[in-house]
């Protein structure tokens, strides 16, 4: 073979291989790219997707920022409602002082909260127990509770309690729509039986009650 038929052949094979080369690099490329173009349709589902559970997200969020929104107003409106209950209520005072409740006049209210505050602080004493007791401003004035029904109530209590009880009305006053608080006088036992007192004590029946009558018309 001369030099000639050597250098074509060798310029054939080059070509060859050159075609050869950029047919496999052609394949590459088209296999590249048909896996780039599935990796964006891929990322463009997950994109839609991922929207879409966005949108999901936001809609179950606006629904719990709406409903703790309800149950706020809800809970202020029932809470409004409870307060001016509860307000009336202590207006009612006022009229239960001078109509009395259930047949009771106030004066017979206050000695049933004295007797009953007397009866706990003497309970387990087998000694005498000098209580006083404590009145409102206005009650005080009042004298819905006078000396000689204090007489009558320490009978009363000494006997159904069995200890020697004396009552006395203590000079210091009180802030309070009514009621009573009384006191051992060596002050350390006190009952503190005053209508807010109570009223405070028995908050969660009120409240239940208020709640039934307000919000399910039972």
């Amino acid at each position: 073979m001369g030099a000639k038929e050597m250098v074509e052949k060798i310029r054939g094979e080059a070509n060859e291989e050159s075609e050869k080369i950029i047919r496999e690099a052609k394949d590459k490329t088209k296999k590249q790219l048909e896996a780039a173009k599935k990796e964006i349709e891929e990322e463009k589902k997950r994109f839609v997707e991922a929207e879409e559970r966005k949108g999901i997200e936001e809609k179950k969020r606006i629904i719990r920022a709406a409903r703790q929104k309800a149950r706020k107003l809800r809970w202020m409106a029932e809470e409004e409602m409870i307060e001016k209950t509860l307000d009336a209520t202590l207006k009612r005072i006022k009229s239960v002082k001078s109509e009395g409740f259930k047949g009771n006049s106030y004066p017979n209210i206050l000695a049933g909260l004295i007797k009953d505050s007397t009866i706990s602080i003497a309970a387990g004493s087998s000694a005498g127990v000098e209580v006083e007791v404590t009145l409102s401003e206005e009650d005080a004035a009042a004298s819905y509770i006078d000396n000689a029904m204090l007489k009558n109530l320490t009978n009363e209590i000494s006997n159904d309690s069995g200890v020697n009880v004396r009552l006395s009305l203590s000079d210091e006053r009180m802030k309070s729509a009514g009621g009573v608080i009384v006191r051992r006088k060596d002050g350390e036992i006190e009952v503190n039986n005053t209508i807010e007192q109570r009223m405070a004590r028995l908050s969660t029946s009120l409240r239940e009650e208020i709640m039934k009558t307000l919000f399910t018309g039972t």
